[in-house]
């Protein structure tokens, strides 16, 4: 009774597509038909199918048609190919479902066996993106995991095609980013999962390949079914998508990939046209090579039986902009690009236009010191997100240029308080080849002990890199209440860790988050910070500190580093 029920409802939703479908009950191993897809170029070619079986589980998501593919479309293509996912495939001359998937290392290139996901499945998210219906913001969680209905099989996973990315771009944007290779005070706020920026390999693309850029020459294909459709996550002078095939258009509603591709669920792509060069024959599979282009939509569903994108409703993006200065060469680079607003790529994708960007600029791969200043917006923000800093680097100075405001997005993205909405990210820099630095060399005090409630003045010494020693004076207090037998003095450049004795940042609200980012000390800051036992240290047998008293001034364009420290001894006040 439960299939019977299942059959009736597919047959309500079926028959009121304007293409003719057909059911997976209807299906049987020995059918024929044909598949359309695009090999090289702008034609439409059609290759020969056979049913060979029909899997049809509980539920929807394990229900397949194997069936086996030829023809010289396939034969050309050394198989099935990546980016021939959602292949549109019609048995009795109906539209059966999605080519999307195939064997891996499969000996039989002429004839090999492939999946196609059953129309059925497809047409429901067809029934999520069909306007007015709205999206909620996805949740980047742990990722499901999928069935391999044909032993050996694997989803066709859709290619990327990346243009205007060198070598070093691309491999961060397959394998991702670290963001906390590097100590910073804004790593404590993300969330204990969030390690890094994920590259697109760990989530699901197999192959992320440098493309050319699109051609003017090439006139791509409308969006029909067999032809090649983009998911794009970034356009402009960057061009990053996933390369498929349309499906089904009904209206101005696609569907295609027959598989997922990033399985987000809820998604906020751009939904591009897009041109294959040619197929490429490989040992594990073959794929197509072309390139994103213009966008004409949004994808708005990333589901297991593919994805659902609306031609003209374009989803917001976060537009970025690179402006970087080369003083070695007087040389200057801008860079613009449209990203996509899905938090789980958006450190990552600003992390790799903006080390593009810097790359572009220097033409090179070695030391210097950069000065950059960056705003990031945002629909949730309160206000805009301004800051600056300087970075130096004996080795590759440029992937510290967007490193930072990486960081920062990511952080926004997944903060506790709303959705910041990010808008626009804009950083100019300028870069210079010479190392810009201040070391820390030695720190005096007046005197040799001290009372609760005494100034302590002192002098820092300081000596610039391949250059003069120099020495800043200042003073600090010691709290009336300082606990006993010491406090410690400590100079030391740009931020510092928290103290076992200090507790977390108590934020309320999003706006108290931009102020406490804002707030941290530069890399080019002197910091003189005075430090007391917390009274629980006797208790714990262990020396917890805190700051309770600080001097500080930025020597600008200059990196200070170094920690110099100086204990001083308490000595109680008279009468105690």
């Amino acid at each position: 009774m439960k299939r019977v029920g299942w059959v009736a409802v597919a047959f309500v939703g079926l028959a009121a597509l304007a293409a003719d479908t057909i059911p997976l009950a209807e299906i049987e191993p020995g059918m024929t038909g044909y598949g359309l897809t695009v090999v090289g170029g702008t034609e439409i070619s059609r290759f020969e199918v056979e049913v060979v079986a029909v899997l049809d589980e509980p539920g929807e998501r394990d229900d397949f048609i194997i069936v086996r593919a030829f023809g010289p479309a396939i034969a050309r293509s050394g198989g099935v190919a990546q980016g021939m996912s959602g292949s549109p495939i019609y048995l009795d001359g109906r539209l059966a479902g999605a080519l999307s998937r195939a064997t891996a290392w499969s000996a039989d290139r002429e004839r090999p066996l492939a999946l196609v996901t059953p129309i059925e499945a497809m047409l429901k998210v067809l029934d999520e993106i069909a306007p007015p219906k709205t999206q909620p913001i996805p949740y980047d969680g742990p990722r499901a995991e999928t069935s391999d209905p044909l032993e050996g099989s694997a989803i066709l996973s859709a290619p990327v095609m990346a243009s205007g990315l060198s070598a070093r771009a691309l491999e961060a944007l397959n394998q991702g980013v670290d963001l906390r290779a590097r100590w910073h005070p804004l790593a404590d706020l993300l969330p204990t999962w969030r390690n890094g920026a994920p590259g697109l390999r760990s989530l699901g693309v197999s192959r992320v390949v440098a493309a050319p850029a699109a051609s003017g020459d090439a006139s791509p294909l409308g969006l029909e079914p067999g032809a090649p459709v983009g998911v794009g996550l970034a356009t402009g002078d960057i061009a990053i998508g996933a390369l498929g095939t349309v499906t089904l258009v009904e209206g101005k509603a696609v569907l295609a990939f027959g598989h997922p591709f990033l399985f987000t669920g809820p998604a906020r792509y751009f939904l591009t046209q897009a041109h294959v060069f040619d197929t490429v024959a490989a040992l594990d599979f073959s794929y197509k090579l072309g390139t994103v282009g213009e966008v004409v939509g949004g994808v708005f569903a990333d589901r297991s039986a593919g994805v659902g994108g609306i031609i003209g409703r374009i989803p917001s993006g976060l537009s970025a902009s690179f402006r970087i200065r080369d003083l070695g060469r007087a040389e200057d680079e801008v860079l613009t690009v449209e990203l996509v607003d899905e938090p789980q790529l958006s450190a990552l994708l600003l992390y790799v236009a903006g080390l593009e960007a810097a790359d572009r600029a220097l033409d090179r791969i070695g030391p210097g010191t950069a000065t950059l200043n960056y705003t990031l917006t945002g629909r949730g923000l309160p206000r805009p997100l301004t800051r600056e800093n300087v970075f130096l680097s004996t080795a590759d100075i440029a992937p510290y240029v967007s490193w930072e405001m990486a960081l920062i997005a990511d952080v926004l993205a997944y903060n506790e308080f709303a959705d910041p909405g990010l808008l626009t990210a804009t950083l100019e820099a300028t870069v210079r080849p010479e190392l810009s630095a201040t070391e820390i060399v030695a720190l005096e005090t007046d005197r040799d002990a001290y009372a609760p409630g005494d100034r302590v003045q002192f002098i820092v010494t300081l000596r610039g890199w391949r250059g003069e020693v120099e020495e800043w004076e200042g003073w600090v207090e010691i709290p009336a209440d300082a606990a006993p037998p010491y406090v410690e003095l400590r100079a030391y450049g740009g931020p510092r860790p928290r103290e076992k004795g200090e507790p977390a940042p108590a934020l309320a609200s999003l706006g108290e988050l931009l102020d406490y980012i804002e707030g941290i000390p530069t890399y080019d800051t002197l910091t003189i910070e005075l430090f007391a036992l917390d009274p629980i240290s006797n208790v714990i047998g262990e020396a917890w500190l805190y700051g309770v008293d600080g001097a500080a001034d930025r020597i600008p364009g200059s990196v200070v580093y170094g920690t110099v420290s100086v204990i001083l001894p308490l000595q109680p006040t008279e009468g105690e």
